[in-house]
C-alpha cells in the first residue's frame, strides 16, 4: 500500500512540473519563458534527487525561474540558433561543389556531436553549479566527454522517450517533458560527481 501511495505521490508530482512548466511558459510570453521553465524543472528534479524537502512546489519553481532567467534564456536561445545553423548547413550541402561536400559532412558531423552533448548537460549543469555563462559550456563538454556511458544513457533515454512519445502523444499532454528531465537529472549528477 505504501508503495502504491509513493508511485501515485510521484506521478502526481511529475503531472504538477508540467502544469508549472506549461504556466511559466506562457508568462515569459513564450519565447521568453520556455528556457527559464525547462531550467526550473530541472532545478525541482535535482532537489528530489538529492532529497531536498520542497514544501511548496509553485514557490520553489518560481524561485528556479527568477533565478536562472538570464543564463537560460542566453545559453538557450545560443544553442537554439548554432543548431538551427547546423540543420540548415546540413540541408544546403548538397548544393555545394562537390569538391567540399565530404569536408562539409565531416564538419556536421562534429559540429552536431559537440551540440548533442552541450544539449544532454546543459540545463543539469545551470541548475546545480553556480558558473559564468561560458564556464557551462566548457563545463558540459567536459562532462559529457568524460563518460561515454553518460552519454550513451542520454542517447538511449531520448530515444526511448520519443519512441513513447510516438507510440503514445497523451503522455506528453500530461507529463511533458518532466519524465525526460527526471532520467536526464539523474545521468548527469552521477557525471558531475565523477568529474566535477
Amino acid at each position: 500500500m505504501l508503495k502504491s501511495a509513493k508511485i501515485v505521490n510521484f506521478i502526481y508530482m511529475v503531472f504538477c512540473l508540467h502544469i508549472q512548466w506549461l504556466l511559466h511558459v506562457v508568462k515569459g510570453f513564450i519565447i521568453a519563458g520556455i528556457f527559464p521553465s525547462t531550467a526550473a524543472v530541472y532545478a525541482v528534479i535535482r532537489d528530489l534527487l538529492l532529497k531536498k524537502e520542497i514544501d511548496s512546489l509553485s514557490y520553489t519553481f518560481s524561485n528556479y525561474y527568477s533565478h536562472n532567467f538570464k543564463v537560460a534564456n542566453i545559453l538557450g536561445w545560443l544553442f537554439f540558433a548554432f543548431s538551427g545553423a547546423v540543420i540548415l548547413n546540413f540541408m544546403y550541402i548538397p548544393y555545394y561543389p562537390e569538391s567540399i561536400r565530404i569536408f562539409m559532412y565531416g564538419m556536421i558531423v562534429f559540429l552536431a556531436v559537440i551540440l548533442m552533448v552541450i544539449w544532454f548537460y546543459l540545463f543539469p549543469s545551470v541548475v546545480h553549479f553556480d558558473f559564468p555563462v561560458h564556464i557551462y559550456i566548457i563545463g558540459s563538454l567536459k562532462t559529457g566527454f568524460s563518460s561515454l556511458f553518460g552519454l550513451l544513457l542520454h542517447i538511449m533515454t531520448i530515444c526511448i522517450f520519443v519512441i513513447t512519445l510516438l507510440k503514445f502523444p497523451a503522455i506528453y499532454f500530461f507529463f511533458g517533458i518532466t519524465p525526460l528531465a527526471f532520467a536526464q537529472m539523474s545521468i548527469s549528477l552521477y557525471g558531475f560527481n565523477k568529474v566535477l
